[in-house]
């Protein structure tokens, strides 16, 4: 059973998101989960390129302007993060709204502005995640080069 830790990222998980450093975290998929105006539940993907710390408490998150998931976000202003993989196990809900803030080079992309709700551990001592979801190769829609300056303007906010 999930236990709540509050309002405030884990400072593993906060640091992941403001400097995921190493290669493994920029393959990571974070799982994003809103709400359709039918009830239905609507997932999407995004990486640590799209998903920023700037405390524990805010984030940022960038997602295509025109995806269902975007204007999930402008209309309900929920979602709930998904991280999930052999060192952490993190359910992070959180309010969002659109930023009005704008990244250069992510011109079909849009800026949310997110403040964490409550935090929510999934760990049992005697289970462990053996793996997490990856990504390999990168958006067709941005050079991977692209992508690491889109983050540091992200980081740069």
């Amino acid at each position: 059973m999930a236990k709540s830790l509050g309002p405030k990222l884990p400072p593993e998980l906060a640091m992941r998101l403001y400097q995921p450093g190493e290669t493994n975290s920029w393959q990571r998929v974070i799982l994003v989960t809103t709400m359709d105006e039918d009830g239905w539940p609507r997932h999407m993907m995004l990486s640590h390129y799209e998903v920023v710390a700037k405390d524990q408490s805010h984030l940022l998150m960038l997602t295509y302007a025109d995806s269902k998931s975007a204007k999930n976000l402008m209309s309900r202003g929920q979602a709930s993060l998904l991280f999930l993989d052999e060192e952490m196990n993190y359910y992070v809900r959180v309010k969002c709204a659109p930023d009005k803030r704008k990244i250069a080079d992510a011109s079909g992309e849009m800026l949310f502005s997110a403040e964490v709700v409550d935090v929510l551990e999934d760990r049992f001592p005697t289970t462990k995640i053996i793996s997490g979801l990856k990504y390999s190769g990168f958006d067709p829609g941005m050079s991977e080069e692209n992508r690491k300056r889109v983050f540091q303007s992200l980081a740069n906010l």
